[in-house]
């Protein structure tokens, strides 16, 4: 009996629209132009008699009948490369686009991304690092890393203040929560004359560090604790979160920085937090990607290890 299927090119072309969210990035993907892309599309939806896509102003999207399909060809797909590296003995290589942000990127993933390179040989991890509102829909990312409130939450009245944008368009994007966003000071132990714990207030006079893309995160954590505090003009001020902790390295001051990122400088010592005061921002730290692309595998992968190594933090 003859198999009533569309042509497999317009369905290998509609996997592509639906992984990117983008015809152009698909066409740039298949090496083919855009209005071919936009051909295979309207053969297929003319062949199910449904609409794949909703063309949006500045993005598009997958219908009802579209995320049907395509979680159906994704896996359909992925059976072909697992029997092909079966038939071969070599396993399939896929490369994995993960947009972080810059500090987090080289003081917490990338000390730990041999654990899954090793047990992911296949996969191929490529980082970009960017503080900016993640778009799915414009650029080439399957994995984003980012800090700020997620929709839905309410931030705790109060609570340092996050001015980054997550993302550009949150319609059709998952959102896992990672860790939460805690600001804790941070300097070189000899800068701490006397007894430790100090109390907070007594920051206020000395040498604070400031981070450019945190630019209110000083006023608001002295607020959370009802504590006065005017920035000085001559206050040191870096650009990112890594200047500021490395100026807190050299002893130059005193910076406040999520403790996710200084954790293994504050056990060897090398950095000590002065207060015993932690106080939660307004944000949490979360893993995103495109609803739709649930099932790939390599993103699945991606997700389920950096939630082990998450889990293993509070170990």
């Amino acid at each position: 009996m003859k198999r009533l299927l569309p042509p497999l090119v317009a369905l290998r072309a509609f996997e592509a629209v639906a992984r990117h969210m983008s015809f152009t990035l698909a066409a740039d993907e298949l090496c083919v132009t855009q209005s071919a892309v936009s051909r295979h599309i309207r053969n297929l939806e003319t062949h199910y008699g449904v609409k794949l896509f909703n063309r949006l102003t500045r993005a598009i999207e997958c219908t009802a009948e579209g995320a049907r399909l395509f979680a159906v060809v994704t896996a359909a797909l992925a059976q072909i490369e697992a029997v092909g590296e079966e038939l071969t003995g070599r396993p399939t290589s896929r490369q994995l686009l993960v947009s972080i942000l810059p500090t987090l990127a080289s003081s917490w993933l990338m000390p730990r991304l041999v654990n899954f390179t090793q047990a992911h040989q296949h996969i191929e991890i490529r980082l970009i690092t960017s503080i900016e509102a993640v778009s799915f829909s414009r650029d080439k990312i399957d994995v984003a890393i980012r800090v700020g409130k997620p929709p839905g939450k309410r931030a705790r009245h109060g609570a340092p203040r996050i001015d980054l944008v997550m993302t550009d368009e949150w319609r059709g994007v998952a959102v896992e929560p990672l860790f939460p966003d805690v600001l804790v000071p941070i300097c070189k132990p000899e800068l701490i004359q006397g007894r430790l714990p100090v109390r907070p207030a007594a920051l206020t006079r000395m040498p604070l560090i400031h981070t450019d893309s945190r630019v209110r995160a000083w006023t608001d954590w002295f607020a959370a604790q009802d504590i006065a505090y005017e920035r000085k003009p001559e206050a040191l001020h870096f650009g990112h979160f890594f200047m500021s902790m490395r100026a807190a390295l050299e002893g130059r001051g005193v910076a406040l920085v999520p403790d996710v990122l200084v954790a293994d400088d504050v056990a060897s010592g090398n950095l000590i937090v002065p207060v015993r005061e932690r106080v939660q921002s307004g944000g949490e730290y979360c893993l995103l990607y495109r609803k739709e692309r649930a099932g790939d595998d390599a993103i699945a992968a991606f997700r389920q290890w950096v939630h082990a190594e998450v889990a293993a933090m509070a170990r």
